[in-house]
């Protein structure tokens, strides 16, 4: 309530301002020059304020209002081309140029702050995320290791069998999402060498057949052999492609194919993750890689958010396009340096 009355406050007075100095400027005598020169600086107050107070489009709407309540008294005026007459158009380029100064400076400033807001959000919730997985860790081993201990002893016809091979499947995907939640919340220290990183994708690839299979999806992977070699962390490559995959994995709908492709590039390497599933909305692209956004009844939410986070500290972009097939493609461009 108070905001929306802030907020009249501030356009009545942009408008009084504007509606203000116009009439001036056609009440008072067209001899009397310096008193027109005067009203005319006037016009930069309400720009400038619009521009600080509202951003980039609020702006120029008070200097396009300005131009279209002076410019009758310009044309009414009018003395062929005169060097007062240059200098009123000269005016009206002026006030539309500082419109989007102003404003320019001002989405900027708002679009840091937000950021800043962000990362003490993250670095805030990393703590926490730390803290809750570090306590979580070891009484999950505990249970999961004697879980499967009991397991072994245990008859093959025992009734009570299924429950406990149910405790260690869902001991493993809690142990799985505090992994997930502590390589989100640590800072990354990559220990980089040069190499060639078939080996790697290859290894991941691997890993993440056995959920391919149970979802009844193909994975296809294409790279050229002679391959240029790159800088990179091989654990974090891996943990990389493995989040990527699976991801793709899980999008994509029974009886389909991920895709995975490594190409070269003037600059280094190109790994695109294709799937075949419904692909991500427009409004939701930027929000794949926020932590705890998902669109998928398990899981953490943090699997995009820690591919980001690796490709981030290698130096290396992420892009989603548009499967043309359908679907959604994952790039990401691998610097060579």
């Amino acid at each position: 309530m108070i905001n929306n009355f802030r907020l009249t406050q501030k356009w009545s007075l942009l408008v009084l301002l504007i509606a203000g100095i116009t009439v001036l400027h056609y009440i008072t005598d067209q001899g009397k020059y310096f008193f027109h020169v005067f009203y005319g600086e006037l016009y930069f107050l309400p720009i400038v304020l619009a521009g600080f107070w509202f951003g980039l489009h609020r702006a120029l709407l008070v200097s396009v209002t300005i131009t279209i309540c002076y410019f009758p008294f310009i044309f009414y005026h009018w003395q062929s081309f005169s060097s007062n007459d240059l200098d009123r158009i000269f005016s009206l380029f002026l006030y539309n140029g500082l419109a989007v100064l102003t404003g320019v400076l001002r989405d900027r400033e708002t679009s840091s702050r937000k950021k800043l807001l962000q990362a003490e959000n993250l670095a805030s919730m990393g703590r926490s995320l730390a803290a809750v997985a570090h306590d979580m860790k070891t009484p999950l081993v505990l249970i999961g290791g004697f879980a499967k201990r009991i397991l072994k002893k245990m008859d093959a016809d025992d009734p009570a069998r299924m429950k406990l091979t149910l405790i260690i499947k869902e001991t493993e995907k809690m142990e799985s999402m505090t992994k997930d939640m502590l390589d989100f919340s640590k800072p990354l220290a990559l220990n980089r060498i040069k190499g060639n990183c078939n080996t790697i994708l290859e290894n991941s690839l691997a890993k993440v057949n056995e959920a391919a299979l149970r979802k009844n999806v193909a994975i296809q992977y294409g790279f050229i052999p002679d391959m240029k070699e790159i800088y990179f962390d091989s654990l974090r490559l891996e943990q990389m492609v493995v989040n990527l995959v699976l991801n793709a994995v899980e999008a994509s709908p029974a009886g389909s194919t991920v895709t995975v492709n490594l190409s070269q590039s003037s600059e280094g390497l190109v790994l695109d993750v294709e799937d075949k599933g419904c692909g991500i909305p427009f409004t939701k692209k930027h929000k794949v890689f926020d932590p705890f956004f998902t669109t998928k009844k398990e899981g953490t939410g943090l699997g995009l958010p820690i591919v980001k986070k690796i490709v981030e500290a290698h130096g290396w972009s992420l892009q989603i396009l548009d499967n043309a097939g359908g679907g959604t493609i994952f790039r990401v461009n691998l610097m060579a340096t």
